[in-house]
């Protein structure tokens, strides 16, 4: 159990788990998976080469401005270790103008291993041409592209007409976390996995209001990720048009559950006006904690040390009643051997072994969610970790929504959005309202971002 210890707030740690916008049998990637449950043993995959003979330095590019030393913690030792004669010259563009990709590319820089998570992947890789179709590699290394969970590798042929730009090293998904002390304090009962969004909302009613001077919410989600990971599988914007979606009547069911309906008593809404106009999130689940039900991605206790002071537990995202099973979209991060590698064989080597079962069974049991489908990798779950009695079960008890293709446009789409989400939840303008500017005001920024290239 987590429990809750008084004190100074806690920082986000970014040391044993990387936070990627955002996370198989011997060192073979894909091969056939040890289906015992056993976990540590696989079946022997076909020959292939296995070995690094000369040294080589690979360059790697950390799209999402990673340390050093999480980089090396997560990625780079045990690839050194199975590939001694592998080392990094590791590129971190975070706060550095210099290391940002495109200065480095015009500069001459070549880049063997360019990681990045779903959300900028399909943006950023052709747009600096660093895409290479990987299937002969694929093939020449005996990855089995069936051995993993299946939405991963179709989201990659979805926006890559077709190719395999990547493989997904980690992955995340959304999952319902609860404060158990705030239940306790109000006498409710705990959720359970299986609930639909009715019943989560309708729980969540119970703590909308002022205790002892404190004022509590109910209920709260992440308004990007609960978009761009949305069960509707709705993309922002029609790869296709390039123009939003919010015309479709999906999106008036999801901003309706996620912020009109947790908001509907007067107490959130005082809860939300106390926050100086923000909606609840991180601060009040697990710093102040007064927020009883947080929606957010499944990673979030192993990156984020204030879950060792909080004692909570996790359920299933809530599921709507028509789309019973599903829940999000999950969230991959993919590593590419761009096109403009000198060591490409290596490159694709290296991540050959981040897709392994040894790998991924390894560090499954340090909390970070494999993309491997096979169940003796999320039996493993977070059992080497600290967390030894939250329900990390429930991060796998839905299927995963079908993630749809990704635009350029994206980000304007979703800001246009998730502007007007204060005055949605307060009640300051109704859902039809919203929808109707976002259209008109993500169009307009599209056709602007067009202009300029």
């Amino acid at each position: 159990m987590a429990k809750r210890r008084k004190g100074n707030t806690t920082t986000i740690l970014l040391s044993s788990v990387l936070l990627i916008t955002s996370i198989s049998g011997c060192s073979t990637a894909g091969t056939k998976e040890d289906t015992t449950g056993k976990g540590d043993t696989q079946n022997t995959p076909a020959p292939t080469p296995a070995s690094i003979n000369k040294p080589v330095e690979l360059t790697v590019y950390s799209a999402p401005g990673d340390s050093e030393e999480s980089w090396n913690e997560r990625f780079g030792d045990p690839i050194r270790k199975k590939y001694p004669n592998i080392s990094f010259k590791f590129i971190n563009p975070r706060n550095n103008d210099a290391q940002k990709l495109q200065n480095l590319l015009v500069a001459g820089t070549t880049i063997d291993i360019y990681y990045e998570s779903i959300g900028g992947f399909f943006v950023n890789v052709p747009q600096y041409n660093l895409q290479q179709d990987l299937s002969p590699l694929i093939k020449k290394y005996n990855v089995d592209l069936n051995a993993f969970e299946p939405t991963l590798i179709d989201a990659m042929k979805t926006n890559s007409s077709g190719q395999i730009w990547g493989l997904p090293v980690n992955n995340n998904n959304m999952v319902m976390y609860y404060n158990k002390d705030i239940f306790d304090r109000f006498g409710v009962p705990y959720p359970k996995d299986g609930m639909t969004w009715d019943e989560a909302i309708d729980m969540s009613q119970q703590f909308n209001k002022s205790v002892e001077g404190s004022k509590y919410a109910g209920l709260a989600v992440s308004p990007n990720h609960i978009l761009r990971m949305n069960q509707f599988s709705l993309p922002l914007v029609d790869s296709k048009t390039t123009k939003t979606t919010f015309a479709d009547e999906k999106w008036k069911t999801l901003l309706q559950t996620m912020f009109v309906r947790p908001a509907a008593s007067e107490g959130y809404k005082d809860k939300i006006r106390s926050l100086s106009n923000k909606l609840p999130y991180a601060t009040e689940f697990t710093r102040t904690q007064d927020l009883a039900m947080y929606v957010h991605q499944s990673n979030l206790p192993f990156i984020d040390s204030t879950y060792k002071t909080t004692n909570f537990n996790i359920v299933s995202l809530p599921t709507f009643k028509d789309m019973p099973g599903i829940g999000s979209q999950a969230y991959p991060t993919f590593f590419t051997v761009p096109a403009n590698s000198q060591f490409k064989e290596e490159a694709f080597q290296a991540i050959q072994y981040l897709v392994s079962g040894e790998y991924q069974m390894a560090y499954s049991k340090k909390g970070v969610m494999p993309v491997l489908k096979d169940d003796s990798y999320k039996k493993v779950f977070a059992t080497e970790t600290e967390y030894k009695d939250v329900n990390f079960s429930a991060v796998f008890r839905n299927q995963f929504a079908p993630i749809p293709s990704k635009t350029a446009y994206d980000g304007l789409a979703e800001g246009a959005l998730t502007s007007q989400f204060i005055d949605l939840s307060l009640g300051n303008v109704d859902v039809n309202s919203v929808l109707r500017k976002a259209e008109e005001d993500g169009n307009l920024k599209i056709e602007s971002e067009k202009l300029k290239k």
